[in-house]
């Protein structure tokens, strides 16, 4: 029974916001009384974070489990942004909860933080690799750079149109997130993947084509002296 609370849970709270969800709409579909659910879980709140906490365990289970089949730094890349994405996907109002652990019971909230932080220290550790093997630049603040790949899918799963598909939104994070943290000399990082769900085109500037059309764009906009610029 409790299984079967949390699975409907599950797919309700990922289908409609929080406050949409009625613990009447979580018993009918998961065929049992309303009592039973306040019985296993005492209140609509303690579901809710009891559901986001297991998802997170389990998430982190099979991203782990990715983890060890590849070697490639992009390929663990693509592990963790697919895995993430996947599991998101059709749980789009679970990312409001990532920007707002207050609307947790305090004790479930403490829980919740830690399972997160698990999260990112995975990330975290997977870019350390990177920057011990010479791939990611070691100026980075890799929980910052974490939490910033965090961000990425975060937004592109809760505001993306529709008619994006899931290889689609992995291929764009995984671009993005390679071309700002890889070092210049790691050109091979640049060359196309393959998704297990679509075709990944990592392709990225090499930096001296990123720099040197930066420096153009300064340029046409600086001021010049004869308008001012003295």
């Amino acid at each position: 029974m409790r299984e079967r609370i949390i699975l409907s849970a599950t797919e309700l709270f990922g289908e409609k916001e929080f406050h949409r969800v009625r613990t009447d709409d979580i018993a009918a579909r998961a065929g049992v009384g309303k009592g039973s659910v306040y019985r296993q879980f005492g209140s609509k709140e303690e579901l809710y974070a009891i559901v986001v906490i297991d998802g997170f365990a389990r998430l982190q289970t099979e991203m782990r489990a990715a983890l060890a089949e590849v070697s490639s730094l992009i390929e663990r890349i693509k592990a963790v942004v697919t895995r993430t994405l996947c599991y998101f996907w059709k749980r789009r109002q679970f990312f409001a909860l990532l920007n707002d652990p207050g609307a947790l019971p305090r004790r479930q909230a403490r829980r919740y933080l830690a399972r997160r932080r698990g999260h990112t220290r995975l990330i975290s550790e997977l870019l350390a690799e990177g920057v011990a093997a010479g791939t990611i630049r070691s100026d980075l603040d890799l929980s910052l750079a974490a939490e910033s790949l965090m961000g990425m899918i975060r937004g592109v799963n809760r505001y993306r149109d529709e008619s994006v598909s899931l290889g689609d939104a992995v291929a764009t994070v995984v671009s993005i997130f390679v071309a700002g943290c890889t070092r210049c000399e790691s050109k091979h990082l640049a060359s196309d993947a393959r998704s297990g769900l679509a075709p990944l085109r990592a392709q990225t500037e090499t930096c001296s084509t990123a720099r040197a059309s930066a420096k153009r764009v300064a340029i046409a906009h600086a001021p010049s002296e004869t308008a001012g610029g003295r």
